[in-house]
Protein backbone atom coordinates (compact mmCIF):
# COMPACT_ATOMS: atom_id res chain seq x y z
CA UNK A 1 0.00 0.00 0.00
CA UNK A 2 2.66 2.49 -0.96
CA UNK A 3 1.38 5.94 -1.74
CA UNK A 4 1.96 7.21 -5.27
CA UNK A 5 3.18 10.76 -5.00
CA UNK A 6 2.75 11.54 -8.69
CA UNK A 7 4.91 13.16 -11.28
CA UNK A 8 7.20 15.93 -10.12
CA UNK A 9 9.37 18.26 -12.11
CA UNK A 10 12.04 20.71 -11.12
CA UNK A 11 11.93 24.01 -12.95
CA UNK A 12 13.19 23.23 -16.41
CA UNK A 13 13.73 19.59 -15.44
CA UNK A 14 12.26 16.33 -16.64
CA UNK A 15 9.27 14.95 -14.67
CA UNK A 16 10.05 11.94 -12.49
CA UNK A 17 7.84 9.48 -10.62
CA UNK A 18 8.32 9.03 -6.87
CA UNK A 19 6.86 6.09 -4.94
CA UNK A 20 7.22 5.63 -1.19
CA UNK A 21 8.80 2.23 -0.59
CA UNK A 22 7.25 -0.17 1.92
CA UNK A 23 8.21 -3.52 3.39
CA UNK A 24 6.33 -6.82 3.25
CA UNK A 25 3.84 -7.50 6.03
CA UNK A 26 1.66 -10.28 7.34
CA UNK A 27 -1.82 -10.10 8.79
CA UNK A 28 -0.47 -10.97 12.23
CA UNK A 29 2.15 -8.20 12.28
CA UNK A 30 1.14 -5.48 9.83
CA UNK A 31 -2.63 -4.98 9.99
CA UNK A 32 -4.89 -4.17 12.94
CA UNK A 33 -8.68 -4.48 12.67
CA UNK A 34 -11.62 -3.62 14.89
CA UNK A 35 -14.60 -5.80 15.94
CA UNK A 36 -16.30 -5.10 12.58
CA UNK A 37 -13.17 -6.29 10.73
CA UNK A 38 -12.44 -2.75 9.52
CA UNK A 39 -8.74 -1.96 9.17
CA UNK A 40 -7.72 0.51 11.89
CA UNK A 41 -3.98 0.64 11.22
CA UNK A 42 -1.35 -0.74 8.85
CA UNK A 43 2.38 -0.82 9.54
CA UNK A 44 4.65 -1.29 6.53
CA UNK A 45 8.16 -0.79 7.87
CA UNK A 46 8.69 2.95 8.24
CA UNK A 47 5.26 3.75 6.77
CA UNK A 48 2.23 3.66 9.10
CA UNK A 49 -1.42 4.30 8.31
CA UNK A 50 -3.39 4.78 11.54
CA UNK A 51 -6.57 6.31 12.93
CA UNK A 52 -8.52 4.92 9.99
CA UNK A 53 -12.19 5.95 10.37
CA UNK A 54 -15.25 4.81 8.43
CA UNK A 55 -18.73 6.16 7.71
CA UNK A 56 -21.98 4.24 8.27
CA UNK A 57 -21.68 2.36 4.94
CA UNK A 58 -18.07 1.28 5.47
CA UNK A 59 -16.19 3.86 3.39
CA UNK A 60 -12.95 5.27 4.80
CA UNK A 61 -13.50 8.90 5.78
CA UNK A 62 -10.10 9.80 7.23
CA UNK A 63 -6.72 8.41 8.21
CA UNK A 64 -3.29 9.45 9.46
CA UNK A 65 -0.21 8.65 7.38
CA UNK A 66 3.21 8.58 9.06
CA UNK A 67 6.33 8.34 6.89
CA UNK A 68 9.75 8.48 8.54
CA UNK A 69 8.18 9.94 11.70
CA UNK A 70 6.29 12.73 9.92
CA UNK A 71 2.51 12.46 10.29
CA UNK A 72 -0.17 13.95 8.06
CA UNK A 73 -3.95 13.62 8.34
CA UNK A 74 -6.16 13.07 5.30
CA UNK A 75 -9.92 13.19 4.69
CA UNK A 76 -11.68 11.43 1.83
CA UNK A 77 -14.81 12.58 0.03
CA UNK A 78 -17.01 10.49 -2.25
CA UNK A 79 -19.57 11.01 -4.99
CA UNK A 80 -23.06 9.46 -5.08
CA UNK A 81 -21.59 6.25 -6.56
CA UNK A 82 -19.17 5.88 -3.61
CA UNK A 83 -16.16 6.75 -5.77
CA UNK A 84 -13.41 8.84 -4.18
CA UNK A 85 -13.57 12.40 -5.47
CA UNK A 86 -10.88 13.94 -3.25
CA UNK A 87 -8.23 13.09 -0.69
CA UNK A 88 -7.44 16.27 1.22
CA UNK A 89 -4.74 16.92 3.79
CA UNK A 90 -6.25 18.32 6.97
CA UNK A 91 -4.61 19.77 10.07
Amino acid sequence: MARFLGATAAKGGVPSVTIVSTTPYTRSTGITTDASNNVTSITLGDVIYSSVFYNNVGLITSYTETISGTSKNFALTYDADSKVTAITEVS
